[in-house]
C-alpha cells in the first residue's frame, strides 16, 4: 500500500477482486479489518452495487448461552466506516466513502493477525503438506516457515490457519475405495443386526471427516454400566493420522467394556459436538453421570454443550503421564511422587487438606524450581552459540504468543451477571485473568458474614462457606475502600479471592475494584 493512500469517489477498479484487496490492504496498514456488506443485484442476477465495511461495524447479538461470553470479546460496536461502489459491467466505481472510525486501530505489531489479510500463499501450501508428509509436526512446520521468512508477522497466517489447511489435506487424502470399504461392512452390520448403528460426518466437499459406530450388545453394555465413562483420544490410526476415539466403561467384573468407538479426523470442539451427540442419540438420549477424559479445552466445550448434568472430571492416567512429561526433574524423584504427588491425588479428604498439602508442596520445591522454557537446549553438548540462537527463536515465538493474545482480548468482556464490580473487572482485565476473577465472583453467593467489629477506623469480618466450619477474616478500610483476606490470594495470584470479593459486594458505595 502506497504512503498516504486514501480513497475518492470517483476510483475506478476493473474488478471485484482488485476492489476488495485494494480496501484490504489499505484496512491493514490502517489497523483494521474488512468484512463484505450489503450487495445489489439486477432482475439478471448481476452485482450492480457492492459494500465493504469495517469488521467493527453492527454490534454482536446477544446470547443467553453463557459459555460462549468467556470465547471471544466483542469487536464490533457500530463503527460506520466504509466503502461503497457502483458496478457497471463489471467494473467497481467508488459512490460513497466514510474513512473515519469510533473504535482504536490495532497497533502495528498486530496488524498480520487481522483476519482479512491472512492468505497462505499456494508455495507455502506445498511445503507445509511436504514437511507433514516427512512427519514433521504442523507447529514445527509452520515456525520453520516463519524464520524463513524473517518473523510470523511476515508469513501471512497464523498457526491457527496452518493447523486447519492441514486438517483440509488429511481429509482429501483419505482414499475414496478405503472409505467405500468402511461404509459397506457397517451397512452389511446394519442388515445383520437392526440395533447396529453408525454415523458418519462429511465436509462441505463431500468429504468423510468423522464417523461413529456401536452396536446391540455396546448398547445393552451402557444401559447397564454407563454412568460413568471414560473417554480417550490418545491413539491414532498410522495411514490417515485420524483419531481413534473409543468409549469405555467398567463393568461388574471390574474389566473394561467397550460402548462405541470413532474415528475423527481432528480434535475440534464441533468434531466432539458431532460426536458426543451422535453417541447420545445412539443410547437411547441417555447421557453418562460423569465422563473421564485428558486434559482438553474442545473436548470440555463439547461435553458442556451436550452432557448437560453431567461431572467431567480428569482421568489421573492422563495426570500421571502429564506429570511425567511436564515436570520430569520432580515427578522422578520418589520424595516428590510419593510425599506429595500421590498424596493430592489419593489421600486427601477434604479441600482444606489438599490446599494445606499443595501449599506446603510449593513451599519446599520452590526453591528446587526452574524455568523450563530453555529445557531442551540446556544440554552440556550446547555451545554458547547454539544457546543464544535458541534464546532468540523462544523469544520471537513467546512475544508472537503475546502479540495473539493482545489481539484475542480487543473489545470488552461479557460479564456472567450484572453487577458494577464485574463491569469493571471486565473493563480492566484481560481474557484469562477476567474468566479468573468471575470464576471467584459467581462463588460470592456460597460465603456468608457470620460477624463483624469496627476499631474506629478498619472493619474487621468473620466468614464462613457454606458447609464448612473453617473462618476467613477479612479486613476493610472505609476511607479508600481497600480490603484484604487472609487468605492472600490478592498478594498471590493477583486477583481478589471470593471472601474479600463477598464483603465489597455487601458494601453499596463500592462500585469498582479499589485501587
Amino acid at each position: 500500500m502506497e504512503k498516504d493512500f486514501e480513497f475518492a469517489i470517483g476510483m475506478i477498479f476493473s474488478n471485484e477482486l482488485e476492489a476488495y484487496n485494494k480496501y484490504v490492504a489499505y484496512a491493514i496498514s490502517k489497523g483494521f479489518g474488512v468484512r463484505k456488506g450489503n450487495l445489489t443485484r439486477n432482475s439478471k442476477e448481476e452485482i450492480t452495487r457492492q459494500t465493504f465495511v469495517c469488521n467493527c461495524k453492527g454490534y454482536s447479538a446477544s446470547s443467553i448461552d453463557d459459555e460462549k461470553k468467556f470465547e471471544r470479546f466483542e469487536v464490533r460496536c457500530g463503527c460506520l466506516a466504509h466503502i461503497k461502489f457502483k458496478v457497471d459491467d463489471g467494473i467497481f466505481e467508488v459512490i460513497e466513502y466514510i474513512s473515519d472510525h469510533n473504535q482504536a486501530f490495532i497497533p502495528e505489531n498486530q496488524r498480520h493477525l487481522i483476519r482479512c489479510g491472512r492468505i497462505m500463499s499456494e508455495t507455502c501450501n506445498g511445503v507445509l503438506a511436504d514437511m507433514v508428509k516427512a512427519g514433521i509436526g504442523g507447529t514445527s512446520a509452520y515456525k520453520f516457515l516463519a524464520n524463513e521468512v524473517g518473523g510470523s508477522k511476515n508469513l501471512g497466517f497464523n498457526l491457527r490457519d496452518c493447523l486447519n489447511y492441514l486438517q483440509t489435506k488429511r481429509s482429501e487424502i483419505i482414499i475414496e475405495g478405503d472409505c467405500q470399504k468402511f461404509l459397506n461392512h457397517f451397512h452389511s452390520m446394519e442388515q445383520q443386526n437392526p440395533m447396529f448403528s453408525y454415523a458418519i460426518q462429511v465436509d462441505k466437499d463431500g468429504r468423510l471427516t468423522n464417523i461413529f459406530w456401536t452396536d446391540s450388545l455396546s448398547k445393552f453394555d451402557y444401559d447397564c454400566f454407563g454412568d460413568v465413562l471414560i473417554f480417550d483420544t490418545t491413539y491414532r490410526t498410522s495411514k490417515y493420522e485420524m483419531i481413534c476415539a473409543p468409549f469405555v466403561g467398567v463393568n461388574h467384573h471390574w474389566k473394561n467394556v467397550l460402548f462405541g468407538c470413532a474415528f475423527l479426523l481432528g480434535e475440534t470442539a464441533e468434531s466432539f459436538i458431532w460426536l458426543f451427540d451422535a453417541f447420545f442419540k445412539s443410547m437411547g438420549n441417555k447421557a453418562p453421570k460423569t465422563i473421564f477424559t485428558g486434559q482438553d479445552q474442545a473436548m470440555a466445550k463439547a461435553i458442556r454443550t451436550v452432557f448437560l448434568n453431567t461431572q467431567h472430571r480428569l482421568c489421573t492416567w492422563h495426570i500421571g503421564k502429564n506429570a511425567n512429561q511436564n515436570i520430569p526433574h520432580l515427578y522422578k524423584k520418589p520424595g516428590f511422587k510419593d510425599k506429595y504427588f500421590s498424596a493430592l491425588m489419593y489421600r486427601c479428604r477434604s479441600k482444606d487438606e489438599f490446599e494445606f498439602t499443595w501449599r506446603k508442596m510449593e513451599k519446599d520445591q520452590i526453591s528446587e524450581s526452574t524455568n523450563n522454557v530453555f529445557q531442551n537446549i540446556a544440554r552440556k553438548t550446547s555451545t554458547l552459540i547454539e544457546f543464544v540462537h535458541y534464546y532468540e527463536e523462544q523469544v520471537k515465538h513467546m512475544r508472537e504468543i503475546e502479540s495473539q493474545d493482545d489481539y484475542s482480548c480487543r473489545g470488552k468482556a461479557k460479564a456472567a451477571v450484572s453487577h458494577d464490580i464485574l463491569k469493571h473487572a471486565a473493563s480492566v482485565y484481560t481474557r484469562a485473568i477476567f474468566k479468573k476473577f468471575n470464576d471467584e465472583f459467581t462463588q460470592i453467593l456460597s460465603e456468608n458474614i457470620s460477624g463483624s467489629t469496627f476499631d474506629g477506623f478498619i472493619y474487621s469480618f468473620t466468614l464462613k462457606c457454606r458447609g464448612s466450619q473453617r473462618e476467613h477474616i477479612v479486613k476493610f478500610d472505609p476511607v479508600d475502600s481497600s480490603v484484604s483476606c487472609e487468605c492472600k490470594s490478592f498478594e498471590s495470584k493477583g486477583w481478589l479471592c471470593r471472601i474479600a470479593l463477598k464483603v465489597l459486594s455487601e458494601n453499596i458505595s463500592v462500585t469498582s475494584i479499589p485501587s
